[in-house]
């Protein structure tokens, strides 16, 4: 703790910010909020970038924090500004992203006597609004209160599963002198590196004494920079490793252990590796085992002998499956020590038992995926799986491939090849539309690599003006948009519910661009065709699950 000085509210607040090594600030500049945003205009150490809609930046902040690895911060003012927030903060809030979420709000003195645009309790609540999508939400009422609530909030989004968290500040607080008493980010976020080490020796003792033991990688290996980890045990054992949808290529997809893919949109060899009988033991790391990966809870998910579930959220661990050993904390600690363990064991006389190398090796090339011939089809137009395949070619070996939401999402999953080095991002778990076309402004601020998006048309139309903030602030940024003229992914599941008919309602009218739409009513044909090759038939091979409630 240093010294107290007189600053303003506002200063004080930046330098936390800063602290916590924030370049970039999203937002949209209001009244109520102004002169937060004023005074990150002036910071010659911020940068602040205005995107065209309070979502937008939301989805940027969350690209920012799910590609750097830091927290991201977005704000809007009050009223439509802080609701306009709310889609971007429930997409962080359900993928474990940090997020710093900042809105404005009436001065006190006009509190409850209906100020314009006030958000209070006595109004419309916003603080009660962002409650349930944070992990943090409060009023800052004072100059004396900032810093604490402040370091609070840094302190839930960044210690153990991360998450956003939301801070309201009246527009008359930022100006106000404030003498802190300065904490440092390690005074305040405590590391979360402790672990049972009885639990990890038994853990390591039992992937020992597997013959064919599983890893199964989650987007908790990502938050935790564990995958150089992940990859050692693997190796050292040896362990086949499947990811789920979310992590796809946290662990490279053309290493000799890669099973792809398991879940939704996933390959053959992961699910019939984990669902089959073979597999004795199966650990888990930093994945929920949701409906998306395990196809709707299968029970034959279970392995013969042990599941090894590895959680820092110990209400994820045993939610869905009988756990025999759990592993609570942190990814990249919990796998360093079962790598050590493991070793020390090895070097005292142990040798593993794992017999992948005598089993057939994985598949690899066109022969891994669904419809295989179509990847290589000289269609025209091109299929959906083709020009994926194309595009592995000429992809930079440190891209990173944003998917957006809809139908051209289960190509991405299954007909991509994630490689060493290479990153694939996905707001999964939300699922939001939009996202995918927003989320890389972020995402290419934060690292300076190739950010290559994938989106369809129907995202494309929800967030696509973000495109002008891009350009304006010069980020690089390459946007794929697949253009079927319709909202692909219901079209084709009305198919597999209720009137198991197509919903022509969601194609687009005036869309097409070859001018064959015919008129006002009349919908275009689709830009790419389905494995079977009819304009109607299902572009992607998913359970019906998927579709459920539609």
């Amino acid at each position: 703790m240093s010294q107290d000085r007189m600053e303003r509210v506002v200063d004080v607040f930046l330098r936390y910010l800063k602290a916590e090594d924030v370049e970039v600030i999203f937002g949209v500049p209001g009244g109520l909020l102004h002169y937060f945003f004023e005074a990150v205009d002036a910071d010659p150490d911020l940068r602040l970038v205005v995107a065209k809609h309070e979502q937008g930046a939301a989805f940027m902040a969350d690209g920012y924090a799910r590609a750097g690895r830091r927290i991201g911060v977005c704000a809007g003012t009050s009223g439509p500004g802080s609701t306009n927030l709310l889609t971007g903060v429930a997409c962080a809030y359900a993928d474990g992203v940090p997020l710093l979420v900042i809105t404005g709000q009436a001065a006190r003195s006009a509190q409850g006597r209906g100020a314009a645009q006030e958000a209070t309790p006595e109004h419309m609540d916003i603080v009660g609004v962002f409650k349930p999508v944070t992990k943090y939400s409060t009023m800052v009422r004072s100059p004396e209160s900032l810093a604490h609530h402040l370091r609070a909030a840094l302190r839930q989004a960044l210690t153990g599963r991360p998450g956003p968290v939301h801070l309201n500040v009246p527009v008359d607080l930022w100006e106000l002198p404030l003498a802190e008493s300065w904490f440092a980010p390690q005074s305040y976020r405590p590391l979360t590196q402790a672990f049972d080490r009885k639990a990890v020796h038994t853990a390591a003792d039992r992937l020992l004494a597997a013959e064919l033991p599983v890893m199964l990688a989650g987007t908790g290996v990502a938050r935790a920079h564990a995958a150089e980890h992940l990859l050692t045990l693997a190796e050292m054992l040896p362990a086949r490793v499947a990811t789920t949808p979310a992590a796809k290529g946290i662990f490279p997809e053309n290493h000799p252990l890669s099973l792809g893919v398991l879940g939704y949109a996933g390959h053959a060899e992961a699910s019939d590796t984990i669902f089959g009988d073979n597999v004795d033991v199966l650990l888990t790391v930093g994945a929920s085992l949701n409906e998306p990966t395990t196809l709707n809870w299968r029970p034959d998910f279970l392995p013969k002998e042990t599941l090894l579930q590895l959680d820092i959220d110990p209400h994820r661990i045993g939610r869905n499956y009988p756990v025999d050993v759990a592993l609570v904390g942190d990814a990249q600690t919990i796998l360093v020590e079962l790598v050590y363990h493991a070793h020390r064991s090895i070097r005292e006389g142990s040798t593993p038992r794992s017999r992948w190398h005598a089993e057939p090796p994985l598949l690899r090339g066109g022969e891994r995926y669904d419809d295989p011939a179509w990847r290589t089809s000289e269609q025209v137009p091109l299929t959906p799986q083709r020009w994926r395949c194309d595009l592995e070619e000429v992809l930079p070996d440190d891209a990173v491939i944003v998917s957006d939401i809809g139908g051209h999402m289960f190509f991405n999953i299954h007909n991509l090849c994630i490689k060493e080095n290479q990153r694939f991002l996905i707001n999964f778990s939300f699922a939001s539309m939009g996202h995918g076309t927003a989320a890389p402004v972020g995402v290419a601020l934060a690292t300076g690599r190739p950010v290559i998006a994938i989106v369809g048309d129907a995202c494309f139309t929800m967030n696509g003006m973000e495109l002008i903030t891009a350009a304006e602030y010069d980020v690089p940024v390459v946007w794929i948009v697949e253009n079927n003229n319709m909202h692909g992914i219901i079209y084709h599941g009305a198919k597999l519910v209720g009137r198991r008919q197509p919903m022509e309602a969601i194609r687009y009218r005036r869309s097409d661009p070859r001018g064959s739409a015919g008129g006002p009513g009349k919908s275009p044909a689709c830009s790419h065709r389905g494995p079977r090759g009819s304009d109607d038939s299902t572009p992607f091979r998913c359970p019906s699950a998927v579709y459920r409630g539609f």
